[in-house]
């Protein structure tokens, strides 16, 4: 395995009848670097591999330097187990480019390593990743082009920055799908750069999303108009299946109402969910049953995004209606009751987020809670050895839904 050494390439020559002098890389590769110096034939030694023309001593100090530096280069990569590892481009980039650490050519850009988790996701967690990607390659231009060694503090600094328009939540939720891509790429051996190791991802706490349990029993006795009346019996039947959200129950056929349960992948996860329907949600079930949809509300609309703008709308129209001085009730031009809404930013995602407060107010067992709502709890090792009995979360549901109705 012949070390590296220096040749004068007479294969071609150039117009004023000199050739390039190129390093041969050798170790058992077929490389030639340039040097960039080019030479007569007879300014060449063929069996001393140096210089002989005119100024032969600078020439061969800079050869010398740029044979030194290479027959280094290939002695740092030995001693770090990566020359092996390189293919033959990976080796010619890294031999001329002595300031690189990492090879670029042939590594994965953060857009296709972007593009490799968001292939392992599914549901609505996949649609947060390629939602994620779009946000940086609107900061970027083309994360296609980014490479993971170029990602520092300042970097991750401006990417927060390009989303200004968003909640710190969201941007947060953001930098922690761009930081799942890194670590997957630092467990690939793409990179060992990790640039959040010095960097802390902001955060404001979450605003309560629950229905209060008087606003919600105020909620229930409302007197409401057909469409207002669906709307509201929708939010009911998510809560009463413990608070299963709207893009699950946008999709549920028939074939998901099995021998009294609802049973499901939630898209989101992925996670089986077999949930007992109770009287209340069998009673809203039968009344709106649905043809292509178990739910006839999903049969006319596009797609569960659609009908959940609609239902949040109305929900937060919903209240008493409001009266003139004389306690008269006012109405639109179009007749319909102008409400007081009970409360004016609920959403959909309330009956899930109700659910849970009020099954804590009972004293439910954290666990049945988190199991009932798909959340992980405990180690991984104790979650192998627990299998939850449904007959905990079925009974778990029939009380927060008889807390609800005051049973």
């Amino acid at each position: 395995m012949a070390k590296s050494n220096l040749r004068l390439d007479t294969r071609r020559a150039l117009k004023d009848g000199t050739f390039p002098v190129q390093i041969c890389v050798g170790y058992g590769t077929n490389l030639y670097l340039a040097t960039g110096i080019f030479l007569a034939p007879d300014e060449w030694d063929a069996t001393a591999k140096r210089c002989v023309g005119k100024n032969a001593k600078r020439v061969n100090g800079v050869l010398s330097a740029l044979l030194t530096q290479v027959s280094n280069r290939i002695l740092e990569l030995r001693m770090m187990g990566q020359y092996d590892k390189l293919t033959p481009a990976q080796l010619r980039e890294m031999l001329t480019h002595l300031d690189l650490s990492a090879p670029t050519i042939g590594v994965p850009t953060l857009g296709a390593m972007f593009q490799k988790v968001i292939d392992t996701k599914t549901g609505g967690t996949r649609t947060l990743f390629e939602q994620t990607l779009n946000k940086v390659n609107a900061f970027c231009g083309d994360a296609n082009a980014v490479r993971f060694e170029t990602i520092n503090k300042t970097w991750l600094t401006g990417f927060y920055a390009s989303m200004d328009k968003l909640s710190v939540n969201s941007r947060a939720m953001h930098l922690r799908n761009l930081r799942n891509v890194i670590n997957f790429a630092v467990d690939d051996g793409i990179t060992q750069n990790y640039p959040f190791r010095n960097f802390r991802i902001p955060k404001e706490e979450t605003a309560m999303r629950v229905l209060p349990l008087a606003k919600f029993r105020e909620l229930l006795a409302l007197p409401l108009g057909k469409s207002d009346l669906e709307h509201r019996d929708m939010f009911l039947l998510s809560f009463y299946l413990i608070g299963i959200n709207m893009v699950d129950m946008g999709g549920l056929t028939s074939d998901n109402y099995v021998n009294g349960r609802i049973e499901y992948r939630r898209a989101k996860t992925g996670k089986l969910y077999s949930i007992k329907v109770e009287d209340e949600a069998a009673a809203i079930i039968e009344k709106y049953r649905g043809q292509k949809h178990l739910l006839r509300c999903f049969d006319r609309y596009k797609s569960y995004k659609d009908y959940m703008q609609h239902l949040n709308k109305a929900l937060r129209r919903m209240g008493p209606i409001q009266t003139d001085a004389n306690g008269k009730p006012q109405y639109t031009d179009n007749h319909l009751p102008i409400m007081q809404p009970i409360e004016p930013q609920i959403t959909s995602y309330w009956a899930r987020y109700s659910w849970a407060t009020y099954a804590a107010e009972l004293d439910i067992p954290k666990d049945t809670i988190s199991e009932a709502l798909g959340h992980k709890y405990g180690s991984a090792i104790t979650g192998v050895y627990i299998k939850f009995s449904l007959d905990k979360i079925d009974a778990a549901n029939r009380r927060v839904i008889d807390y609800l109705l005051g049973k």
